[in-house]
């Protein structure tokens, strides 16, 4: 079935004929992944190198530069203005931002936010969500949109997938009234949700009726922790984890393939994640996950794609890692790891 690439191709409306939907900025969204960072001053997406596009790219070579080589011959993008990207990841404090903005034809703008990549210290400010409000990222966020939307006074999105769709939907509940006006639409592509203490401040209830959130079938991002706003379940070529890919998301007549439910193992796993996070308090939440990735950083590795890669050498000294912990982050991983066997299994019974 088609996805996003098949829609650059064949879409040649301009965003005053068909205003922004939600696969373009699912679009957008996946663009926040790249590196435009020698941008410097406006730049169209039309005048992009079409020789060396994948100067741009680090990681995903082949999805990336199909997305980038479609929306540099898309007559739709090809007016489109790329400004303002900025990338900051600092191991010290926990911290993976980047963001950057699309000025539209039409006078509108679009700020992406991007989604986790593969650093520990990108998926550490991940785990922090589950007792840490707000995590570095979704303040970077509100300042990023608070900066942007004063630069230029028009009428905006914001959006992301994965943490970015998370980041967008953060950034949005604290922008002050003058310029929460102009926001038309914020876009959270199956991004995890909040604490539940978030979710009910009058700031977040506010822009409730502005969020578009879109999750896979199988989708377990973004039902992570708690999410108020409605949903809108879609249609995935993958399975499982592998639907979080938003390049396996099923398009048709510029819309998402729409699906009735998730699926009923998903359902089943979202329970037991959510409740096991729940069965802890927030120090040992922080305590699980510090010594988690006390144990992880011990490799010397900085990415998951090299602990993929090299594991079954590393294993050893994270065995040793964890034998050397002290007593109480022993105490707190055992419990923790048993908080999660009762979850599943209580779950399990619940199925019969």
């Amino acid at each position: 079935m088609p996805n996003f690439l098949s829609y650059l191709k064949n879409c040649s409306q301009s965003f005053s004929d068909l205003p922004l939907n939600e696969v373009d900025s699912l679009i957008l969204s996946s663009l926040a992944y790249l590196h435009f960072n020698d941008i410097k001053y406006h730049n169209k997406i039309r005048d992009l190198p079409s020789k060396s596009l994948t100067k741009y790219i680090k990681g995903n070579q082949h999805n990336n530069l199909a997305l980038l080589e479609a929306v540099t011959k898309s007559s739709r993008y090809q007016d489109v203005e790329i400004v303002f990207q900025v990338e900051d990841t600092n191991k010290e404090e926990e911290k993976q931002f980047s963001a950057l903005t699309f000025l539209l034809p039409d006078n509108k703008m679009y700020l992406a936010f991007r989604g986790t990549d593969a650093t520990f210290v990108g998926w550490k400010e991940d785990f922090n969500m589950a007792f840490l409000l707000p995590i570095p990222s979704q303040q970077e966020a509100l300042i990023y949109a608070e900066k942007v939307t004063k630069l230029y006074p028009r009428k905006f999105y914001l959006g992301g997938h994965s943490k970015g769709g998370n980041l967008a939907v953060y950034a949005a509940s604290l922008l002050n009234k003058s310029t929460e006006t102009r926001l038309i639409k914020v876009y959270s592509h199956d991004g995890p949700g909040f604490l539940k203490e978030f979710l009910y401040s009058s700031n977040y209830l506010t822009i409730t009726p502005k969020i578009s959130k879109t999750v896979p079938a199988a989708s377990i991002i973004g039902m992570l922790l708690t999410t108020n706003e409605e949903y809108t379940i879609i249609k995935s070529s993958n399975q499982g984890l592998l639907e979080h890919d938003q390049f396996s998301w099923e398009i048709e007549n510029n819309a998402f393939i729409k699906l009735k439910k998730l699926d009923d193992g998903t359902i089943y796993t979202n329970k037991v994640i959510n409740d096991w996070i729940s069965s802890l308090s927030k120090e040992e939440r922080n305590i699980f996950i510090d010594t988690l990735f006390k144990v992880l950083n011990s490799t010397n590795l900085t990415t998951l794609d090299e602990l993929a890669s090299s594991w079954y050498l590393k294993l050893p000294i994270m065995i040793k890692t964890i034998y050397t912990l002290d007593c109480k982050h022993k105490k707190y991983l055992v419990k923790t790891f048993k908080a999660l066997i009762i979850t599943f299994l209580k779950n399990l019974r619940c199925l019969k």
